[in-house]
């Protein structure tokens, strides 16, 4: 059991509970308290059978990278702010209620995304790109409190004046190029602060949902961000998706994210320099144990 105390959700007395109802439940747990990434370098690659994720998707993220290339089944019992994979998956509820609905759970497989640059590669849950979430990362700053509204209304600020990008692209082979103020390939339905920026995502079918915003639409943009502050999200049409299952982008240093995190390569780039950056899915590579309906 991966517990993060520091989760939004968590209290650190709650660890005892979890263990208990845990072992109530006919399971055996080995409890590992983490409260820095590094300490998961310690302890999981001593993992064996299940991995019960208590936490945010923060904390999901981090023991997915380092167990995504091992057969290990995971679980998750949300803890967290936003739980966006928990949601789009349909994991809600108490983590200790949730402990008796995994011992006959319904098992399925989960896509994740990857990162590939010149200098290596690196991984995502919920979703990757340029642009305009790339950019508002740096002026949200997540770790001064994680807020939908202040997510969203610092989207919405920055659609204002942020100037686009022109891209060039290339997915699955197609070639295209424009000025585009968003370029997001989704993993799950959601996003940062529970930004719903891709609802029908489906984790489990091998394809990223790719999110285009050219510079033509950004009025459309900004009603659809509107729409989500109010919760109207069905008041607005006209947002491009795609699936796809490879994301092709010709970068030259323009904010990149992968989930909640900066991809900061720009030193590695010579002055006027562009590079290849490609986004794409490990079909159903992790197999998830959900609770029972």
């Amino acid at each position: 059991m991966i517990y993060n105390p520091q989760a939004g959700g968590s209290a650190e007395d709650q660890s005892q509970k979890l263990q208990d109802e845990l072992e109530k439940n006919g399971f055996r747990p080995t409890y590992r308290i983490t409260r820095s990434e590094e300490e998961l370098d310690r302890v999981l690659p001593q993992a064996k059978g299940l991995i019960v994720v208590v936490g945010g998707d923060g904390t999901l993220r981090a023991v997915v990278t380092r167990v995504a290339d091992r057969d290990l089944p995971l679980a998750l019992l949300p803890n967290g702010t936003a739980n966006n994979v928990g949601r789009t998956l349909g994991i809600t509820g108490d983590p200790v209620s949730l402990i008796s609905q995994l011992v006959n759970p319904r098992k399925t497989r989960v896509d994740v995304g990857r990162v590939i640059t010149p200098w290596g590669e690196s991984f995502f849950l919920e979703g990757a790109g340029v642009g305009l979430y790339a950019d508002a990362l740096a002026r949200y700053k997540p770790e001064d409190g994680k807020s939908f509204l202040r997510g969203c209304k610092t989207l919405v600020d920055m659609l204002t004046d942020t100037p686009s990008h022109r891209l060039r692209m290339r997915i699955d082979g197609e070639e295209l190029e424009g000025e585009y103020l968003l370029v997001e390939a989704m993993n799950m339905g959601a996003i940062g602060p529970r930004l719903r920026l891709a609802p029908n995502c489906d984790p489990s079918d091998g394809l990223l949902e790719l999110l285009l915003v050219q510079e033509s639409e950004r009025a459309t943009y900004l009603d659809y961000l509107r729409a989500l502050i109010s919760g109207d999200f069905e008041a607005v049409n006209g947002i491009e998706t795609r699936k796809a299952e490879k994301l092709e982008i010709e970068w030259d240093g323009i904010p990149l994210h992968q989930d909640a995190s900066y991809l900061d390569l720009s030193s590695e780039l010579s002055k006027g320099a562009k590079v290849w950056v490609t986004l794409e899915t490990m079909p159903r590579c992790l197999e998830f144990w959900l609770p029972e309906n």
